[in-house]
Parts: structure tokens; sequence; C-alpha cells
């Protein structure tokens, strides 16, 4: 079944770092080559970006959902243009290359009121457009150890993450061991992220999985105001 997502994807410089640190170009389906990184293997080095080059270089801003009966893609898309015309552009503070967990992701530092608040309104928005979840969805996601609060936002938005548990990121590698392969990852893609354009929310990008297990391409981009 086909699958959409909301994201923030960034153009420009941006787009071509983070597309090159995964291996792929969303937009285009292109795989790419990755910056060598010493004393690492390159397929070592795919297997442990695969998963995150599956979704593209993006930042969740409603996670992957099917369409609930009666709505179509065209709905989407005309709900987005009109939602994002509504928008302000948001900076994102002075980004870093962090741990988040056991994977490495670019995140945002300093005060986030606005983008949270910016996260959950997607979130709230849109939230009509997904079908609910079947059961055995349901159980898979909660499989994954969950608070309470975590499974009670998991149970309204089909998403744990969102509201107060939301964590903006851009994920850079799958779960890594602690060790010199980790700490190796880590010091090529804090220089590989050192840019001087500014990283900005200036539109939500509609992402597709075309069926269960796909890549997730860049479908369109939708520039606020």
């Amino acid at each position: 079944m086909t699958r959409y997502a909301l994201y923030f994807a960034p153009d420009g410089p941006w787009w071509q770092q983070g597309s090159n640190w995964l291996g792929r170009d969303a937009a285009s389906g292109q795989l790419l080559s990755q910056p060598a990184i010493a004393k690492l293997d390159a397929d070592l080095q795919g297997q442990l970006t695969s998963d995150a080059r599956r979704y593209g270089f993006h930042a969740t801003l409603k996670a992957p959902f099917q369409l609930a009966d009666g709505l179509s893609e065209a709905h989407l898309c005309q709900a987005l243009q009109e939602f994002c015309a509504q928008q302000n552009i948001i900076k994102i503070h002075a980004p870093q290359v962090q741990w988040m967990g056991k994977f490495l992701a670019l995140r945002a530092t300093g005060d986030q009121t606005l983008l949270n608040d910016f996260a959950f309104n997607c979130v709230r928005h849109f939230d009509h457009f997904r079908a609910a979840m079947s059961e055995a969805e349901l159980a898979r996601r909660q499989k994954i150890p969950l608070t309470v609060r975590q499974n009670d936002l998991l149970l309204e938005w089909g998403y744990p993450y969102t509201a107060e548990e939301f964590r903006f990121h851009m994920t850079l590698t799958d779960k890594l061991d602690a060790g010199a392969i980790a700490d190796s990852l880590h010091a090529a893609a804090v220089q590989h992220f050192t840019l001087s354009e500014p990283l900005t929310i200036d539109g939500i990008a509609l992402f597709v999985e075309a069926e269960a297990g796909a890549d997730f391409g860049f479908l369109a981009r939708f520039p606020f105001g």
C-alpha cells in the first residue's frame, strides 16, 4: 500500500550534502557515492546508513501514513498548498551533528518552541488524511518500548514521537554500537555538515513510498507564503 509522509527537506547545498552523505538523492532516485571516511570500508559505510538512505534526507513532520478512504493524493496536495501559504519561515538555529540514542542526526539547538509548535500543527492539521492503523501495524509499533504518554500519542496520532515528545532531527545513520566505527562516522559527519548556508524551514516536502519496503521518493515541495 502507498504511504505518504510530510517532511522538511532542504534544497540547495544542504540537500546536496545530505543526499551525498546518505548515498541517494530522493528527488531523482539516483544513487550517489558517499564521502570516503578514513579507516572505514565503503561497503560497511553503506550498510550503516541503509535504512536512513531508504527514507531520504529529511526531518519528519508527519510520519508515514496511508490515505483515509475517500481522500486522494490530489486532495492532500491541495491541502498542503493552502496550509503552507499561511506559514512563516523558521530558522534552524545552529544545526549540529549529535547522537540521538544510538544513531547520528543533524539536530537543532537553542530555543525550538516555534519549530515544535509548527511540527505539531502539521500533525493535527493533516490527521484527517491518515487512515487508521491496522491491528498488525499497531502491534508492530508497540514492540518498541514506549512510555505511557508515547503510547497514548501513538493511539491518537499514529506516531509516538509528536507533541512534547517531538525532537527535530535529520537522521544520518542507522543504529550504531559504541566504538571506533561510530566515532569515525561522527567525526566525518561533523566535518561534512559544516556549511555556511543557513538551514531554514521554508516549505513542506511530500514524500511517497509506492509500496511496502520501497525507497521513499520526493514528490513535491510546497513553499511557505
